[in-house]
C-alpha cells in the first residue's frame, strides 16, 4: 500500500519583499524623527522655562531679604565684586557654598581668587539651558598666588545661560545712560544695574514704575552668535555669552573707575542695543559692545545680544516672576521699552 508525501510549502520573504519592508521602515522612521525631535525640544524649553522660574523666585526672596535686587558690579580697582548669581546662592540652595566664602575677594580669578576652593566646584545645573549647544565651563590659568595657595595651574568655572537685563541702549529720561568714554555706555535703566561713580543705587520694585509685568528682568544667552562676512558668505559662530572672562559665572567683572579704562567690564547683565539673535554682517562685535573683544581678554559687552538655541525667539523672566517666551520678530523699539523700568511707555502684545 503506497502511502502519499505531504508536501510543506515554507514561507519566505523575497529580495524584493525584504527591500519593500526596509523601504517602508525607513520613511516611517523618517516621518516620527522630526516628531522625536521636536517632542524633546520641547521638553528642553519647559526645563529652561522653569530653571527662569527659580531665577525670579530667586530674585524675589532676595529683594525680600535685602530690600532691593543684586547690583552687578561696583567701582574698586583692586577687589574685583561677586556676580549677581553668587549673591542669590543661598536662595538657590547653594547656601553652605555661600557660608565660605569671603567677599574681600578677587573673584576674577587672574588674581588671588580665595574662594577657588568654592567657586571651582559649585555647578549649579539650573543655570544652564539644557538646548544649549555650548561649552558649560570656562578653563583658565590659575594665578602665581592661588598655585601658592594649593590651586592646580588651572581652574575651571562654571558659564551661565542667564544674563540680567541692565535696560535699553542709549536711553534718556528718568534713569538716563552714561557714556563713559573707551569704557562705552552704560545703561541704568534696568533691573540690573552697576554700581559706579554715576550710579550709587540698586533697583528695588519701587523703581519699576512701568510694572514688574511688563519688565524684563533676566534673559537667554543659549546659543552662538551669526556673523556673515559679506565680501565671502561665510557664516562663523561665536560664544560671546556673558561670564565669559575670568571667573565665569562667579565674576562681577572688572569694575570701573570713571576715567575711561576699558577693564570696566561688568558681567553678567546685558543692554537691549540689538534684537533677539541679532545676527552680525560687519564682525562679531558690530555695533561695539555687542560681543566678547578678543582684543580686550575676551571680555563681554554692555549689550551682549540675547541669544537662544530655542527657534523663534527666547525665553525671559519678567520682574513678577513669570516667564515669557519673546519672539525674535519683536521690534527694537517695543524690546527697549521692555527691558527699560522706567520709560512711561505703552507696550502693546508681543
Amino acid at each position: 500500500m503506497k502511502t502519499k508525501r505531504s508536501c510543506s510549502t515554507r514561507a519566505a520573504f523575497t529580495l524584493v519583499e525584504l527591500l519593500v519592508v526596509i523601504a517602508i521602515i525607513g520613511v516611517l522612521i523618517a516621518l516620527l524623527l522630526p516628531a522625536v525631535q521636536q517632542a524633546r525640544e520641547a521638553a528642553r524649553r519647559m526645563q529652561c522655562s522653569n530653571n527662569l522660574k527659580q531665577l525670579g523666585l530667586a530674585l524675589h526672596n532676595y529683594h525680600d531679604t535685602n530690600g532691593a535686587f543684586p547690583m552687578v558690579s561696583y567701582v574698586d580697582n583692586t577687589n574685583r565684586p561677586a556676580s549677581w548669581l553668587v549673591r542669590i546662592w543661598p536662595f538657590i540652595e547653594q547656601s553652605a557654598a555661600y557660608d565660605q566664602c569671603t567677599f574681600n575677594s578677587d573673584w576674577t580669578g587672574i588674581g588671588f581668587d580665595r574662594n577657588w576652593r568654592v567657586t571651582t566646584n559649585v555647578v549649579v545645573d539650573s543655570l544652564n539651558c539644557p538646548s544649549n549647544p555650548m561649552e558649560r565651563f570656562l578653563t583658565q590659568a590659575s594665578s602665581s598666588a592661588m598655585q601658592s595657595d594649593g590651586a592646580p595651574a588651572e581652574v575651571q568655572y562654571q558659564r551661565a545661560d542667564y544674563v540680567g537685563v541692565g535696560g535699553g541702549y542709549n536711553m534718556t529720561g528718568a534713569t538716563p545712560s552714561h557714556w563713559y568714554g573707551f569704557h562705552g555706555m552704560n545703561d541704568y535703566n534696568g533691573i540690573f544695574v552697576a554700581l559706579d561713580s554715576y550710579n550709587k543705587q540698586t533697583t528695588s520694585f519701587r523703581d519699576i514704575t512701568d510694572g514688574t509685568s511688563n519688565t524684563l528682568a533676566v534673559g537667554e544667552q543659549s546659543n552662538f552668535i551669526r556673523s556673515l562676512n559679506t565680501s565671502t558668505g561665510e557664516v562663523t559662530f561665536h560664544d560671546s555669552r556673558e561670564y565669559g572672562h575670568r571667573g565665569g559665572a562667579w565674576s562681577g567683572g572688572g569694575g570701573h573707575n570713571g576715567n575711561g579704562s576699558w577693564y570696566g567690564n561688568w558681567e553678567g547683565h546685558s543692554s537691549i542695543r540689538s534684537g533677539i539673535n541679532f545676527a552680525h554682517t560687519s564682525g562679531y562685535n558690530n555695533p561695539l559692545g555687542t560681543g566678547n573683544d578678543p582684543g580686550k581678554g575676551g571680555r563681554s559687552g554692555h549689550h551682549t545680544i540675547f541669544t537662544s538655541a530655542h527657534p523663534g525667539g527666547a525665553l525671559f523672566v519678567l520682574g513678577d516672576g513669570s516667564t515669557r517666551f519673546v519672539s525674535e520678530n519683536i521690534t527694537i523699539e517695543t524690546l527697549r521699552n521692555l527691558a527699560n523700568r522706567a520709560d512711561g511707555n505703552v507696550v502693546g502684545e508681543y
